[in-house]
């Protein structure tokens, strides 16, 4: 087993960082605003972990001032020719895990998609196997720096490599995936499952017949 004082300090971590390549000023799009809502309304349940819970409090208000600045550029991914077959398993799922589903397909042809480095214990299909999409963020739908939302997707039979998290991160599963955090035994979250990983903890996620698609938003910043 990998334990925190053995993993190499490869930085996988998905996180952002730098801006888009093309930026404008603007408003927030609706379509955007709606995926925001989406997210809250989950986020914010009564049985979501209590550090989950906490930390997204500080991110959506934070987002509850939007950028003036907006990224137009799109682009796609072998990977992310797996969104459609994974969001469909939310949208069959009913209730809020549903509304989200449907807000990140409309939002989807605007997305930016980008992959992260390998690493420890990555699987053979891991580079072209995945990507990540930045709604909000560095190179997002909405630039700014201090809060970024993504998803990210793998292939079905990936594994992510073995990384340790920069910064606080909210995930929300919107398909079945595989998750140990730390030195804990692997588990299986469910569409719709919500678990948290501070910063400097050690994340691993894999999946097997089906795509993963895990949402994520993570708070940059540290604000009073």
């Amino acid at each position: 087993m990998t334990t925190r004082a053995t993993l190499p300090a490869v930085d996988c971590d998905p996180s952002p960082e730098g801006h888009g390549p093309i930026s404008v000023w603007g408003h927030r799009p609706i379509a955007l605003q709606r995926l925001i809502n989406a997210a809250g309304n989950l986020l914010f349940a009564h049985d979501v972990p209590s550090m989950a819970r906490y930390t997204a409090g500080k991110i959506f208000h934070d987002l509850s001032k939007p950028s003036s600045m907006f990224g137009v550029a799109r682009n796609t991914l072998p990977a992310s020719g797996y969104l459609t077959e994974a969001l469909a398993v939310a949208v069959k799922a009913g209730g809020p895990i549903t509304d989200l589903g449907k807000a990140i397909a409309e939002i989807a042809p605007d997305l930016r998609w980008y992959r992260s480095r390998t690493g420890p214990f990555a699987s053979i299909n891991f580079v072209r196997g995945h990507a990540h999409a930045l709604m909000v963020g560095p190179g997002g739908m909405e630039e700014r720096d201090d809060v970024h939302i993504g998803a990210t997707i793998m292939a079905p039979y990936s594994r992510f490599p073995d990384h340790r998290k920069k910064h606080p991160t909210v995930f929300l599963a919107l398909s079945r995936a595989e998750v140990r955090l730390n030195d804990d035994d692997w588990s299986v979250r469910s569409p719709g499952g919500i678990f948290f990983s501070d910063e400097g903890n050690d994340l691993a996620m894999r999946c097997t017949g089906n795509p993963l698609l895990l949402f994520w938003c993570q708070r940059v910043r540290s604000q009073s």
